[in-house]
């Protein structure tokens, strides 16, 4: 098949869309990517474009068996106008570009933040008819609510009626977390038939590992966010403390946001700085050494908008190291933990439920191992690249045969 992916973020970027373009190639498929100019995330880029993407260079290029076609847009930097501008210009960039990029048989629109990196998809089928899977890994404008709250009323409309063409002209849509089917079928009117559940896939790191280490020592992994819950979490660690004062346990954040400062002052003010650590944000290189140091691995969502009711990546990553899970979520992440049987899932703000499972698996090593076990069975049996490509390979399929 000769496939068209969409998606404005792309290799040297880190993002998933890279392995799954990378992975349907090497099946033996024609895969072509329309993405943006590098500038997220990259090392010491604080969002600026690096010199080798400017002055239309590098626009064409191939990367591990596929073809990437660059459209035009601004750096991202800091800010909410830097911001905007970026999402605009590779909106209507892209928009642009894709009616002159040649023939496809089908296009996949791997839609993060915000929806409209996805337009294209949407302006192709109209110019050419090629069928489009869009895959939802952020719920838009919903968003920008959580963002903008009451201020942004107006914008929020608008760009919900935007939104709102872009899911209905679809073929297929696969939503990442069962909480998501209300909000389509609901808010954007997608009939149900024309949606369906898959799960991101984790990068495995092998078979789990536990090195030997006096404390029993709780993680957080990831982003630490105002939707993480972040002083929940050192709240009920606290408690914990106080329910089960004869256990050695430590809490540990790896990762970096908003909330870390916050999180610190915290811990200095509570006389925590001896039993909680933070080690900061580090790459996916180095994560095998903390999930080794790990016992039991932690998290939360605030449920207050449908963001909260998704299934985050760190749990994914949780499973697939085989570590038993203490969450307070609701939605999708919840579903995965009762499902799977990996932990203790509470609803959020429940700071007694969440510090008595802390308690509780600090003193159980025989139940720490068991959820353990079937948090890396869930995840062999769900959450694996090979199991979400077959996924995504068969829809592409069907779609471009017309069925």
């Amino acid at each position: 098949m000769k496939i068209l992916v969409i998606c404005q973020r792309y290799w040297p970027e880190q993002f998933q869309v890279t392995d799954i373009c990378e992975g349907l190639a090497s099946r033996g498929h024609d895969v072509t990517v329309l993405c943006g100019l590098p500038n997220v995330g990259l090392p010491n880029s604080e969002g600026r474009i690096p010199p080798e993407y400017l002055h239309g260079n590098n626009r064409h290029q191939e990367h591990n068996g596929v073809h990437i076609v660059r459209s035009f847009e601004i750096g991202r930097r800091t800010g909410v106008l830097w911001r905007t501008a970026n999402y605009y210009s590779f909106w209507k960039s892209a928009d642009n570009k894709v009616v002159s990029m040649g023939e496809f048989d089908v296009c996949l629109a791997y839609q993060l933040s915000p929806a409209m990196m996805c337009d294209a998809a949407r302006v192709l089928k109209r110019a050419k008819g090629v069928p489009y899977l869009l895959y939802c890994c952020d719920l838009w404008p919903e968003s920008m609510k959580a963002m903008l709250g009451s201020r942004g009323t107006a914008i929020i409309r608008h760009f919900g009626r935007v939104c709102r063409k872009i899911y209905s002209s679809a073929d297929r849509i696969a939503i990442e977390s069962p909480s998501f089917e209300e909000y389509f079928t609901s808010y954007h009117n997608v009939p149900a038939n024309r949606l369906f559940y898959l799960p991101q896939f984790s990068t495995d790191g092998g078979q789990p590992v536990l090195d030997a280490h006096e404390s029993v020592n709780f993680y957080f992994m990831g982003n630490m966010g105002t939707v993480q819950c972040i002083p929940f979490i050192l709240k009920s660690f606290k408690k914990a403390l106080e329910i089960a004062p004869k256990a050695n346990i430590t809490l540990n954040f790896v990762g970096d946001g908003v909330a870390a400062s916050e999180a610190k002052e915290y811990v200095k003010q509570n006389g925590l700085t001896k039993s909680v650590m933070f080690h900061g944000r580090h790459p996916f290189s180095e994560m095998q050494h903390f999930y080794a140091q790990a016992d039991v691995c932690v998290m939360a969502l605030d449920d207050s908008s449908l963001i909260g009711t998704t299934i985050p990546s760190k749990l994914q990553g949780y499973m697939a190291a085989g570590k038993p899970v203490i969450a307070a979520v609701r939605g999708g992440a919840r579903f995965v933990l009762n499902e799977s049987g990996c932990g203790v899932a509470v609803n959020p703000g429940d700071v007694d439920g969440f510090a008595s499972a802390m308690a509780d698996l600090a003193v159980d090593e025989s139940k720490r191992l068991e959820f353990g076990a079937l948090s890396r069975h869930y995840f062999e049996s769900h959450f694996t690249k090979h199991a979400f490509l077959d996924a995504i390979e068969n829809e592409l399929i069907t779609l471009a045969k017309g069925f």
